[in-house]
């Protein structure tokens, strides 16, 4: 006796489709929740900023530098925020990770030990992704040595104010790489382009960056002393060529993010962490 072929299924039904609708509802939902210019405010800003600071870390751990799935010589993994006065958009509210090093290709002969300037050939850099902006009406507070942006708010000397020491290897450097500096600072422009330092020009518009830096190989803390990024929710308003000002409400419009000397992250609204001057 011969069986009766079933009839081959097509299509889905409509539990099915409600169900593959739904899905993509909340995963487009949190992704939405997690854009920049949401109503996320501080707790969001913390968030992003702690998440490019730990993929730069995975990047130091694998070692990975300017060449397609090589290893680099030298490298150093950067976050960097904009200090850019003159652009009232993206002063302080930009962000994006550096990477830099020497390919194997172009090593040559050299010892990688004797590789100290980040500033030109065969040291090159590049953004692995493209700038970042904090969500709307969060910015960073810079450090209290930078004093070309002030704080319209009345708080303690010293305190409130992000902390980035110089880097402890205290590469030397010149120009437009300064890890001597309190913050260290940088001139660049993100490319995904590796490119030297003294190649990037003007039209690609290069800006100045402050930045915290993870040690290749080991993901760790590269700065002498305590390293902490604070976020306020705030205005940014220029107040004249290479001036700035960031207007806070009160002392409890803000947060932080701490690096830890393993290069770990870990987030505080703790007035008392904040309120240490170093």
């Amino acid at each position: 006796m011969s069986s009766i072929p079933r009839a081959v299924r097509r299509g889905f039904t409509l539990i099915e489709l409600l169900l593959v609708i739904t899905i993509i509802l909340l995963i487009s939902g949190l992704f939405l929740g997690l854009s920049t210019g949401d109503a996320g405010g501080l707790p969001a800003g913390q968030r992003m900023v702690a998440s490019s600071i730990r993929t730069a870390r995975a990047m130091s751990l694998m070692n990975l530098g300017p060449v397609a799935g090589g290893v680099s010589h030298a490298g150093r993994y950067r976050l960097l925020i904009l200090n850019d006065p003159n652009d009232e958009v993206n002063h302080l509210r930009q962000f994006v990770i550096a990477v830099g090093g020497v390919s194997a290709a172009e090593l040559g002969n050299l010892d990688p030990s004797t590789i100290v300037n980040t500033t030109s050939a065969p040291y090159r850099w590049f953004s692995p992704e493209p700038p970042q902006m904090l969500p709307q009406g969060v910015v960073f507070v810079p450090p209290g040595s930078e004093t070309t942006t002030t704080m319209a708010l009345s708080v303690a000397s010293g305190t409130r104010r992000s902390s980035i020491g110089q880097l402890a290897d205290n590469t030397s450097t010149t120009g437009k790489d300064a890890p001597a500096a309190s913050p260290p600072w940088m001139i660049y422009a993100p490319t995904i382009q590796p490119m030297a330092l003294s190649e990037i020009g003007a039209d690609m518009n290069p800006k100045k960056w402050f930045y915290v830096e993870l040690q290749g190989g080991v993901g760790a803390s590269n700065h002498l002393g305590r390293v902490l990024l604070v976020l306020a929710k705030a205005n940014v308003r220029n107040t004249g060529t290479g001036t700035a000002a960031i207007d806070v409400q009160a002392d409890s419009h803000f947060a932080a993010i701490a690096l830890r000397p393993n290069g770990d992250v870990s987030l505080t609204l703790e007035a008392d962490e904040m309120d240490k001057a170093k």
